[in-house]
């Protein structure tokens, strides 16, 4: 896929405090994103809009306080290729601007109408095994795991991760990574007494996820590119993006390599345009003892800077202890306390 297939972000910055305004280009150039214009009253902004034309997207980030900024011009420019930001009431920190940043995006085609989709076989009803209710009043969470090709231990943090949380609720595990499902085998999960499996079989060609009221976690493996995940109306592009549709938070795995760490950048590029308001935490899986490890750790707190981001050790995706997240927290184990942190800030 080359970069002309993907939309691409240009920024324009139209902050009045330079120092401010200085904060937020660099946090956005960090992530990938293109600062086309800096404006600093709104007869420049008007003026660089007025020959860049409306045809091309534009993303401006705004604060209300820029000299001669009102109504009048958001409606001048109002367009379906131009997205004004403001942050006015956003604190000058990397994480809130962007929360409030990729919550304004929007991905186009991702709800488009299912009639042109491939219809080989019919949409089959998922079969449930039946389990006690569980509270009504607490909303549910759909955990969406996915992340670099070259296996950086998504499967195994996703069974972690269930294991964890199925000691405080009821879990259902879906494995609908369909190009590479490694659960049927796994036994051990089958012992867990508030954890179901279910595996998606690739023969029926489902196009979304079970509903129901309890915790799911659900192990997506690789994402396909933007441009593919935005316009495949085969069911597998149907099943991806009813799991991003109904997730509550996505997961990203990679680990200490150059391929995986070059596929975290072209995630952090691309997707903030897909997953709209969906929380993504990102963890880097670190492999081996050499000295490169810091190098790697610190490329990867650097692309995830204002982001919620965890870094591991492999040995850290070993089963829990039978006591779980609380008792992993009490016991101050070190190989457990990042994953039981990861747990509890879902929980």
């Amino acid at each position: 896929m080359t970069r002309s297939e993907i939309p691409q972000l240009e920024v324009v910055t139209a902050i009045p405090d330079a120092e401010s305004e200085d904060f937020v280009a660099q946090l956005l150039f960090s992530q990938g994103w293109s600062i086309i214009y800096r404006a600093f009253d709104s007869q420049s902004l008007t003026d660089f809009m007025q020959r860049r034309g409306l045809e091309l997207r534009t993303v401006i980030v705004y604060q209300g306080d820029l000299p001669g900024f009102g109504d009048e011009l958001l409606e001048e420019f109002h367009s379906p290729t131009v997205t004004f930001i403001g942050l006015d009431s956003t604190p000058l920190t990397s994480h809130e601007i962007m929360s409030v940043i990729r919550g304004k995006l929007r991905a186009p085609m991702l709800h488009s109408d299912t009639t042109q989709m491939e219809t080989t076989s019919p949409p089959t009803t998922i079969k449930r095994i039946n389990r006690e209710a569980t509270d009504g009043n607490r909303a549910r969470k759909v955990i969406a795991i996915t992340g670099s090709s070259g296996a950086p231990g998504r499967t195994r943090f996703a069974t972690v991760l269930a294991k964890e949380l199925s000691q405080l609720r009821p879990v259902l595990f879906i494995d609908a990574d369909i190009r590479s499902q490694g659960l049927k085998g796994d036994r051990t999960l089958l012992q867990q007494n508030h954890l179901e499996i279910m595996p998606l079989d690739r023969e029926k060609r489902p196009t979304q996820i079970p509903d129901g009221d309890e915790t799911m976690v659900v192990d997506l493996g690789t994402l396909p590119g933007l441009a593919e995940a935005v316009t495949d109306r085969r069911w597998h592009g149907s099943l991806v993006n009813n799991v991003l549709d109904k997730a509550t938070h996505l997961i990203y795995l990679c680990k200490s390599t150059s391929a995986s760490m070059a596929e975290l950048a072209q995630f952090l590029r691309e997707y903030p345009l897909l997953v709209k308001r969906l929380p993504v935490s990102y963890i880097c899986v670190l492999t081996g003892h050499s000295r490169e490890l810091r190098e790697w750790e610190s490329k990867f707190l650097t692309l995830t800077m204002g982001e919620n981001r965890y870094v591991l050790r492999e040995g850290q995706l070993e089963p829990t202890t039978p006591s779980g997240v609380l008792g992993s927290l009490k016991l101050g184990n070190p190989k457990r306390k990042e994953i039981a942190k990861i747990a509890t800030a879902l929980s």
